[in-house]
């Protein structure tokens, strides 16, 4: 069943400065459903499967164990710098970028961080 919305609405969590491995984070997401992987991620693809975390973008929440913890300062950052270009840029639709840096930004405020502005 495709899901209604493709940004995931910000929310306010912990937030850590731990160094940051993405790979491993998803990597201990390996049986979490779509509400765990909502928490972990930024961004869905409408189209796609809610239950696969191929579906999703812009992980920044730490996971151990299968739980979804802070969010990370490191990976809202990079992944503003995502959004702005770096790495290749994000592949997403255009429309979900403003959306997407509102929530990874919103971690950042709540870090005590001033996140970089998002670039047209």
């Amino acid at each position: 069943m495709p899901m209604a919305r493709a940004t995931i609405r910000a929310h306010h969590t912990a937030t850590s400065d731990r160094p940051w491995n993405g790979s491993h984070a998803e990597a201990e997401l390996k049986d979490a459903g779509p509400q765990v992987l909502r928490r972990a991620y930024a961004w869905a693809d409408p189209d796609g499967d809610p239950g696969n975390k191929s579906t999703y973008k812009f992980i920044h929440h730490e996971v151990r164990d299968g739980k979804v913890g802070p969010a990370n300062v490191r990976a809202c950052i990079s992944g503003i710098g995502v959004l702005n270009g770096g790495r290749g840029g994000a592949d997403i639709p255009s429309r979900d970028r403003g959306r997407v840096y509102a929530h990874l930004a919103a971690h950042l405020r709540d870090a005590g961080h001033d996140p970089a502005p998002l670039k047209k």
